[in-house]
């Protein structure tokens, strides 16, 4: 039987040409090899890297690849398998079981396209960063705010709270998630003013409610914050966007904190209008 490949090799010459000393000689008859058998044997018996990743690159047979993904030695031989593996079942294996190799991963990740798929995939990770890429991979709404609502690691709540478009999910996190710094990053995800000038006043924690005040630019709800909220801070923080100074001089009129007085009496200072 004759293996042909661009008119190069022939018989003889291409068995030749395998069974070299050279590792060279090897790589440019694998080139032209298209049998699958001896393109498998190659590649999971060969000495040289080089010539096992050039194999690798021909393979057709997921199961061989998804074997040199898990068990090659060289980086560049598993790459070059693990891009070619299209079967989702098996790239998750694959990151489950390396992620020592955080950019290996990244590139079995690149082909999982089940966002369902992803998804459960992260319940089995412990590393951080590669947790990340998973969730960024991730575009379903609904899987996204599963993960941000149900999951046990705050950070990965984050990665995919960060993604999350959905203005009702966004709402129901900012008002309703148990953890403060879930609060007040979907704050500055939220479309409605009005939730978030309410958040402003009613959250339980003056991080959210900081964060909400950075969003707003209504004059008198800002002047409201730095008049009622306990937290110094987060009055600086409503303090430092009011630039009318018809609601900074009522502030000083009706502001009994003579600390807060002082806040807003440097306040008009800076907006050019001192009393």
């Amino acid at each position: 039987m004759h293996f042909v490949s661009n008119g190069n090799m022939e018989g003889g010459e291409l068995d030749r040409a395998l069974a070299s000393a050279d590792h060279q000689v090897r790589a440019r008859a694998v080139r032209q090899l298209s049998d699958q058998a001896r393109l498998e044997q190659i590649v999971l018996g060969d000495p040289d890297r080089y010539v096992r990743q050039l194999a690798a690159e021909r393979i057709a047979c997921q199961e061989v690849l998804a074997r040199v993904a898990r068990e090659d030695k060289d980086y560049f031989v598993r790459q070059a398998a693990v891009m070619k593996i299209r079967d989702c079942r098996a790239l998750a294996d694959i990151v489950l079981k390396n992620q020592d190799d955080y950019y290996f991963c990244k590139e079995a990740l690149s082909n999982i396209c089940d966002n369902d798929m992803l998804a459960s995939l992260i319940e089995g990770l412990t590393d951080r960063d590669i947790k990340s890429a998973v969730v960024r991979m991730i575009n379903d709404q609904q899987v996204l705010a599963g993960i941000a609502t149900s999951h046990s690691d705050l950070y990965t709540r984050c990665d995919a709270l960060r993604k999350i478009t959905d203005q009702e999910v966004l709402s129901r996190i900012a008002l309703e998630d148990p953890d403060y710094y879930m609060r007040a990053l979907s704050v500055h995800q939220l479309e409605d003013l009005e939730l978030v000038a309410r958040i402003a006043h009613e959250d339980r924690d003056f991080t959210v409610r900081g964060q909400a005040v950075l969003r707003l630019r209504d004059q008198e709800i800002l002047g409201r914050v730095v008049q009622n909220d306990p937290d110094f801070d987060v009055c600086k923080k409503a303090l430092a966007r009011i630039e009318d100074p018809v609601i900074l001089k009522g502030l000083m009129e009706n502001l009994g904190d003579e600390g807060r007085r002082q806040k807003v009496k440097a306040r008009l200072a800076e907006i050019g209008a001192g009393c």
